[in-house]
């Protein structure tokens, strides 16, 4: 039996292994676009979006007569086995090509058709029954296929972006609730402000990261909205009547969700804002969570010579130099991440910006950097989570000698001291360098407990009422 096969395109004809199910268009975008890490069948979400398609569009063509009905069950069939994890090696074109797509649509073209003829006891590469083209992709446009399957793709996957937001957020709520007595001194600009409980900043970061998925979670929604049924340019040329609407019909089947068309399928296919937004919100979970990573490398500094307010889980040594050096490398670790989605999104957004005319041709760099970024916060937020964050510890005695020792807490005296009376304990505590508490005690004019008594009202949340 030959090792090899030949398959033609208008091109020429180039030899493949006799065992490929991809083809020669699947080669020359290998041969031509080999620059990265990443192929098409190291993108599984995208690739199930991708088969779901090609499943549904099967479907579609058999129930308004374009495909028959044996043709159309093989074509399903291997679309199945695709969406199911099945022949990822097949897909070896490389997420970064320069077709506009054209070499990622391809690729499934002429897997999927070659294993269907197998299905159907046929020869792969000898398409005269089923012909990755004139079958598999009949009634699409790779410009109408791979921004859908994108769309896709990034839905199924940030779901797991969202549930690493939500376990994060109920870490930061647990602390919040063990640090809820803990009394602290609020800064603002690096500079001791007012007092307030640990416990709120904490409950503050809960909320921001509970609020970012929600956000998160009503864009995700936009993905479900497709260009699909466009074809080339919008027109929809290339499909046949009734063909929209199946194909919707059967995809909203498939994968579980109110798949649709947009409302202007030439608007669809023009614009590729909704990735830019989604990108958008997943930088901004980035960002918040950078600057939450930072916050605890600020108040876990020291821990003799610094804040020293929080004990972050030491999970390495942290110097090849330096006996006994801890560093706070899973926050320092979330700040890399939030670098790296920032650039993500700004290769999205450039991306965004120079779709020519009636398409989009950059999708698969916005995918690349989509899924990205969805997976490095994703892992990286649970990490954080589960091996920095529920093991935060406040040293309340640090705390406190920090807040005692603030000339901030002046203003919370005033009304039981009076201005000029605080005026002049604050000018000399300056003068001598001592706290302006310990000044207060010595001079009788108030107890210890009756210090912390005044702060703890202090720190009560004030909420408006209508």
């Amino acid at each position: 039996m030959p090792n090899t096969r030949t398959d033609t395109d208008s091109l020429g004809s180039r030899e493949l292994p006799a065992g490929a199910l991809y083809g020669v268009a699947t080669l020359r975008g290998q041969e031509n676009f080999d620059i990265s890490f990443h192929k098409l069948g190291d993108a599984p979400e995208l690739l199930k979006a991708l088969a779901r398609i090609k499943h549904a569009a099967a479907a579609a063509n058999r129930d308004i007569g374009i495909l028959p009905a044996d043709l159309a069950s093989a074509i399903i069939a291997a679309s199945v086995e695709v969406e199911n994890g099945l022949h990822a090696e097949q897909f070896i074109v490389d997420l970064l090509e320069g077709s506009g797509g054209t070499s990622i649509n391809m690729n499934v073209n002429e897997v999927i058709a070659n294993r269907a003829l197998q299905i159907l006891d046929e020869e792969p590469g000898t398409y005269d029954r089923i012909h990755p083209n004139d079958h598999v992709n009949t009634g699409q446009s790779t410009n109408d296929v791979l921004p859908a399957a994108v769309k896709l793709a990034v839905y199924d996957k940030s779901e797991s972006l969202i549930e690493a937001m939500a376990h994060l957020a109920a870490a930061l709520e647990d602390r919040a609730a063990a640090f809820r007595n803990v009394l602290r001194i609020g800064r603002t600009c690096m500079q001791a402000a007012q007092p307030m409980r640990l416990g709120q900043a904490f409950g503050g970061y809960a909320a921001a990261i509970r609020r970012l998925v929600d956000k998160l979670a009503t864009t995700r929604d936009e993905m479900l909205v497709l260009p699909l049924g466009g074809t080339a340019i919008g027109t929809g040329l290339g499909s046949a009547p009734g063909y929209r609407n199946a194909v919707y019909r059967h995809l909203q089947e498939i994968v579980g969700a109110d798949v649709r068309p947009g409302e202007n399928m030439f608007d669809a296919m023009q614009n590729a804002d909704a990735f830019a937004r989604v990108s958008s919100e997943i930088r901004i979970c980035a960002e918040v969570i950078g600057k939450i990573a930072s916050d605890l490398i600020i108040l876990a500094s020291g821990p003799n010579s610094g804040v020293g307010e929080l004990r972050l889980p030491s999970v390495q040594p942290g110097s090849s130099i330096m006996p006994g050096k801890v560093n706070p490398v899973l926050p320092m670790m979330m700040q890399q991440v939030a670098f790296a989605v920032v650039g993500n999104d700004a290769s999205v957004s450039l991306a965004s910006l120079q779709g020519q005319l009636e398409i989009n041709h950059f999708e698969p760099v916005i995918a690349s950097r989509l899924f990205d970024s969805i997976e490095l916060l994703a892992k990286s937020t649970r990490i954080f989570a589960d091996k920095c964050i529920a093991g935060v510890e406040a040293d309340e005695e640090q705390s406190l000698k920090n807040l005692m020792q603030s000339s901030a807490l002046a203003t919370v005296f005033v009304p039981k001291l009076g201005y000029a009376e605080v005026s002049r304990l604050v000018q000399e505590s300056v003068a001598n360098r001592r706290p302006f508490i310990e000044l207060a005690i010595e001079r009788g004019l108030l107890t210890h407990d009756e210090v912390l008594e005044v702060v703890r009202e202090s720190t009560d949340y004030r909420e408006e009422l209508a």
